[in-house]
């Protein structure tokens, strides 16, 4: 019983515990984590084949620095 009211007589002040949060990078939209579809390189050499590719490689390229603005946008929360 001693031992019991000797460690309940203990009034010095408890040691103050702080809580410090860690900063946390948010999730970014799912739209961002997409990559667009590069289109496959032409089976024929032609003219009109090597045209269209180039076509649809520019639409590519348009959607890849779109998503670069993005990311950069989303980055520095909207800064320019």
């Amino acid at each position: 019983m001693a031992l019991a009211l000797t460690a309940c007589s203990n009034t010095s002040a408890p040691s103050v515990i702080k809580t410090v949060e860690v900063p946390t990078m948010p999730t970014p939209p799912g739209a961002l984590l997409v990559a667009p579809v590069r289109p496959a390189a032409p089976a024929a050499g032609d003219t009109k084949t090597i045209l269209e590719h180039a076509a649809d490689f520019g639409v590519y390229v348009g959607e890849l620095e779109n998503q670069n603005k993005a990311w950069r946008s989303w980055a520095t929360g909207g800064a320019k």
